[in-house]
């Protein structure tokens, strides 16, 4: 029997089917519509998954949705119509857009899947975050659970704990409009970058500013309790516009060309500043869930759980035990929390164990009707086709990768990357800025086997588990400088992936590629910027044609790609 769980009508719409006993698969829209953050109602991927599986009515246990939909669309409309005139753009749009919300998630459903109304179930929006985070972790009951993201059923954090009898308790909220997630994507806004995708850019851009605005924001933020100063912004007011003048009166002038060096540097203080103000909230934070809940492990979800550079810096200060960030902890990871919610509302003192953040489909699933041959062509002149990928890649050619399950989470982690020789810096600059066009402020990812990480990289041990899925940055070492330069970060940090699964290809790679002088790949997600990552053979032709990559690593050898 199958339990399905969805996420979907506010961003990244995705979609997890499982069984528990080795039949997983996680999609997200995006993979299938090619527009990236795809929130619509998930219909491609259950296409997909009706004809891969046969879905029925018989062989399904459960479908579970994320959050309870009309709680979520009443909550904010309760808040605006407080203050309906100051309100009304919103109102207004919350209204039209109410015969698309997640309101009509049982009647969408029912156009792919003829199904009884007592087999959909529904989660909450914060204990999805919270479930998908305990599909990771050994000792469940150890950890707190603690939510961070925008909004969701009128709550912006939440966080809870659960016992050995699978008892789930919620210990702490936090209401809305007071929202760290909100803050942080505000900032996102006014610098000029898209919400809900520029802020790791933000990220970025802060390490090469000053604390400058902090003592501004803390009148905008309150560290200590995590209240906002609406006065401050209008994402309560408006459906596109989420500061007001008052924020432009502090801090300048928004959306101003980030090329120009003195445009660059402000921008970068308050980048900076915003950093600061983010990581002081959530010290104190989970500082309160630590005494609240008398533990001192942690699971962090929620889209702000995608700052690494939170949770490298926090992991510094030690008042905690561990912090373990799931490899997809925004929204679209919620489809793997509300399959869990079913799982665990069936069987009542099990959760599901997921053992791997490679939980796709794999490319030959995916490729069943696909002929690569139409496409590519097979250039091993011998069976080691990893030696021959690794001579490719010495040689200073970038090499695509397809292989095995597809990732679940925003980070490629080797399966379906792109790879140069991290030792090359001018391969590293190109791949950077010209292939995959992104901000030259944004250094690429490192990958290397876990048994050389020591070598080049400190870390604590509370946060390490997560650089299996480049989860937090770590510290480079003086000899990082003198080899692989080009890896690391004006701060001294990189965003590294430790590779331990020796099955798999991508730890192969590294094994040969050290037997050449040379112990780290640069791993970067394998799409152009501002598109989706691949997914099917298609995608992996017209993607290498659009950034001129040659060479593509598959699970039975290298290909080229053919001039058609």
């Amino acid at each position: 029997m199958y339990y399905i769980g969805i996420s979907a009508y506010y961003h990244e719409s995705s979609v997890f089917l499982t069984n528990n006993n080795g039949i997983n698969c996680f999609l997200k829209e995006e993979s299938f519509s090619r527009i990236k953050g795809d929130k619509n109602f998930p219909k491609r991927c259950l296409d997909f998954l009706i004809k891969k599986f046969d879905l029925n009515e018989k062989n399904i246990k459960f479908i579970s949705f994320y959050e309870k939909p009309f709680k979520s669309w009443w909550e904010l409309f309760y808040y605006s119509i407080k203050n309906p005139i100051q309100n009304r753009d919103f109102l207004i749009n919350h209204l039209k857009f109410f015969n698309k919300s997640a309101i009509f998630f049982f009647t969408e459903l029912n156009k792919k899947i003829k199904i009884s109304k007592n087999k959909i179930i529904y989660s909450s929006h914060h204990l999805s975050h919270c479930l998908y985070g305990m599909t990771i972790v050994k000792n469940f009951s150890e950890y707190v659970y603690l939510t961070c993201d925008g909004v969701g059923e009128g709550e912006t954090m939440a966080a809870f704990t659960i016992d050995e009898n699978y008892k789930i308790k919620k210990i702490w909220t936090n209401y809305y409009p007071d929202s760290l997630g909100l803050f942080y994507s505000t900032i996102t806004d006014f610098l000029g970058f898209e919400v809900n995708e520029g802020e790791f850019k933000v990220m970025s851009l802060s390490s090469f500013g000053k604390p400058k605005y902090v003592k501004k924001f803390k009148k905008i933020l309150n560290t200590e309790n995590s209240k906002l100063d609406i006065k401050y912004f209008e994402f309560h007011k408006s459906s596109n516009k989420s500061f007001s003048k008052k924020l432009r009166n502090i801090i300048d002038e928004p959306y101003l060309n980030i090329n120009i060096d003195a445009n660059f540097k402000k921008y970068a203080d308050i980048a900076c500043s915003a950093q600061i103000i983010l990581e002081e909230t959530m010290e104190n934070i989970m500082r309160n869930i630590i005494k609240i809940s008398n533990k001192k492990k942690i699971v962090l979800t929620g889209g702000v759980a995608l700052n690494c550079k939170m949770i490298h810096n926090l992991s510094k200060l030690d008042f905690f035990d561990e912090l373990i960030v799931p490899p997809s902890p925004g929204d679209s990871g919620s489809a793997i929390g509300a399959a869990n919610f079913a799982f665990l509302n069936h069987k009542k003192n099990e959760i599901l164990n997921l053992k791997t953040v490679f939980l796709g489909p794999k490319k030959q699933l995916i490729n069943e009707k696909i002929n690569k041959d139409n496409y590519f062509v097979k250039i091993c002149t011998t069976e080691n086709f990893i030696e021959e990928t690794v001579n490719k890649i010495i040689e200073g050619n970038v090499i695509a990768s397809y292989y095995g399950a597809t990732e679940i989470g925003p980070r490629s982690l080797g399966n379906t990357s792109i790879f140069c020789n991290a030792k090359n810096s001018e391969i590293v600059n190109n791949l950077n800025n010209k292939i995959k066009k992104r901000k030259n402020f944004q250094p690429l990812a490192p990958m290397l086997l876990e048994e050389d990480f020591k070598k080049y990289f400190n870390i604590n041990e509370n946060v390490k588990k997560n650089l299996e899925w480049m989860g937090c940055l770590c510290d480079a070492k003086k000899n990082l400088y003198e080899k692989y330069s080009s890896i690391i970060h004006i701060d001294g940090t990189s965003r590294t992936q430790i590779i331990n699964d020796e099955t798999s290809i991508t730890y192969k790679i590294l094994k040969e590629l050290k037997k050449e002088g040379s112990e780290i790949l640069v791993n970067t997600s394998f799409n152009i910027s501002k598109d989706p990552v691949v997914f099917d053979i298609f995608d992996v032709f017209v993607n290498m044609k659009r950034m001129d990559i040659k060479f593509v690593l598959m699970d039975d050898g290298l290909y080229q790609t053919k001039n058609i």
